[in-house]
């Protein structure tokens, strides 16, 4: 099997040992409420989880919880998260943590994301933190300076793991807005222990060997991973923004500390935008998921979110686009293929189903199309192609339809002579929807569930799908079938909308006039001099990429 790399960029030959894939997932900070921008990386490796566990691996995956404070900066600057929470609902840290840790899960049961085998606080693990930076300063790959542990980068072989990284914009203090810290040795070195630092805003604080202080951001995911995992990990997980510093850190340090490869494959999941841009809750831009559910149903949410989001692209999502795709694919395509499929059978064979063997050559054509999805579905997964896969989902779906205008079922109705072509005929629509509803349960389970459920059969095992014909002969289908998507109205659910932006839109400040502020006309603005100066001399300014400072002979006027 082979599946695509964010390490490489490229497909990679995918082996485990003893049939176990060992993952890991880079876990909330718990300062805030997720937007489903954050959710979609955890929307993307529940799939890739429940992909690999329907070809049968065994996955053991675990995930951290950020509760010991983040700083705002990903490259050990900015404040607190966690204080910042805790400041702004004025409770303590721990409350801030346990309040959002339950509401990020919450969150995650209402998209169906499978919880992962083992969830580990970070507060949990700081003996193992210390533990590892004491083995990194043994071994040379770390130092002591201005109080602070760092990780020593110029000590690796290799730093800049991962591809398409220029190394001079990536490097901590010359990026644009990133100060540097004088007590790095080398600008990419990263803290592993803070004890003193110019942030002493930090709330949660630990005695350790170098004094009473807290752990860089980067060690907690290296530690966490090896103590419950191992020392070799499968496929670590996370958003594209942590690749780095966060991702590339934690391969540096991890590989130092055991002194031999940690992973090969890694999987990142990039942005998801609106069509203001990056979601931003100062912009007043934000969706949630709860209100996502609660206006479109929770595999609808998935659906969108899986389909219309490459893997290997930024997404977008828009209410209006959440509209069109649930009424298009879900409702019609999806929905009413199932509604008629069951309600043409009760109505012509009192439910239920038997294959008659009337065979006419479209029914071969609709076969090879189900039968061929399997593989179809694999080879697009196998690439991490997630919107390309369940695309392969539903065009069985739409050949089934056009099966149905193919076959005329309502014709073949009206002729006793046909009444075994078409129970034939709806036999094989049972068994085709069958098909496509197994292939959907990693994507959208509780739909593929309703689904088998409303057909009177189960979930097929995946190494049943390339096989058609499966359904039992006499078997019935429900008498009361259920709509699985129901059609949107634009213009209700255009004022549901209305009242959720209503929610997070950014109170505006009444402008406040200055007191004693002097105001300048057009005539006032006459009375400025223009000169023109020739730049004799330009220099950079410290540590700042992009701005220049530029010293300039002034033109005496002319009397």
């Amino acid at each position: 099997m082979k599946l695509y790399n964010s390490l490489t960029r490229e497909k990679d030959e995918f082996t485990v040992k003893d049939n176990t894939v060992r993952m890991y997932t880079c876990g909330p900070t718990v300062y805030h409420f997720a937007h489903i921008g954050n959710l979609r990386s955890y929307i993307m490796e529940d799939i890739l989880e429940k992909y690999l566990r329907y070809l049968g691996y065994d996955v053991k995956r675990v995930m951290n919880i950020t509760d010991v404070g983040h700083l705002t900066g990903d490259s050990d600057d900015g404040e607190d998260k966690m204080l910042n929470g805790a400041k702004r609902e004025h409770k303590t840290v721990h409350e801030i943590a346990k309040f959002y840790t339950d509401a990020f899960f919450d969150d995650c049961v209402k998209l169906n994301i499978r919880k992962p085998d083992t969830v580990v606080p970070a507060t949990s693990c700081i003996p193992d933190f210390i533990h590892m930076i004491e083995v990194l300063l043994e071994k040379g790959y770390a130092y002591q300076s201005g109080g602070n542990v760092y990780f020593d980068t110029s000590k690796v072989e290799e730093y800049y793991v991962f591809n398409k990284h220029d190394a001079e914009d990536l490097e901590v203090g010359v990026r644009e807005g990133v100060g540097a810290d004088e007590n790095k040795r080398n600008k990419t070195d990263f803290a592993l222990w803070f004890t003193k630092s110019k942030f002493d805003s930090q709330e949660l604080k630990w005695d350790s060997p170098w004094g009473v202080g807290y752990p860089g951001w980067h060690i907690e995911c290296s530690a966490i991973s090896l103590k419950y995992l191992g020392e070799y990990l499968d496929i670590p997980c996370g958003g594209i923004d942590n690749a780095f510093p966060h991702h590339t850190n934690e391969i540096a340090q991890s590989e130092a500390y055991l002194g031999h490869p940690w992973c090969r494959f890694w999987f990142h999941v990039l942005h998801l935008n609106t069509s203001n841009g990056k979601m931003s809750k100062s912009k007043g831009n934000v969706i949630y998921a709860e209100d996502l559910v609660d206006l479109f149903g929770v595999d609808a949410v998935r659906y969108f979110v899986l389909h219309e989001m490459p893997f290997e692209s930024d997404g977008t999502i828009t209410w209006d686009l959440m509209i069109e795709r649930t009424n298009s694919d879900l409702a019609n395509t999806l929905g009413n293929l199932v509604n008629r499929t069951i309600s043409m059978t009760n109505k012509y064979f009192g439910g239920v189903v038997e294959n008659k063997n009337v065979v006419e050559d479209v029914d071969n054509d609709l076969k090879s199309v189900v039968l061929a999805t399997k593989n179809s579905v694999q080879t697009k997964m196998d690439q991490l192609r997630v919107a390309d896969a369940i695309s392969e989902i539903f065009t069985l779906f739409k050949r089934c339809n056009k099966y149905i205008d193919e076959t005329m079922p309502w014709a073949l109705a009206k002729d006793e002579a046909k009444a075994d072509r078409l129970s034939t005929v709806l036999y094989n629509l049972v068994e085709s929807i069958t098909i496509g509803a197994a292939l959907l349960t990693p994507f959208m389970p509780d739909t593929a569930e309703k689904i088998v459920a409303q057909l009177g059969t189960t979930l097929r095992a995946y190494d049943t799908l390339d096989t058609f014909g499966v359904y039992p002969n006499g078997g019935k289908v429900t008498d009361k079938p259920e709509i699985l998507f129901a059609r949107i109205d634009p213009k209700e659910m255009g004022e549901k909308i209305a009242a959720v932006e209503a929610k997070y839109a950014p109170k505006e400040e009444p402008k406040k006039e200055i007191e004693g502020l002097a105001r300048i006309n057009i005539e006032d603005f006459a009375k400025i001099e223009l000169r023109a100066a020739k730049v004799v001399a330009c220099e950079p300014i410290k540590r700042a990429k992009k701005l220049l400072k530029l010293h300039a002979a002034v033109k005496e006027l002319e009397a």
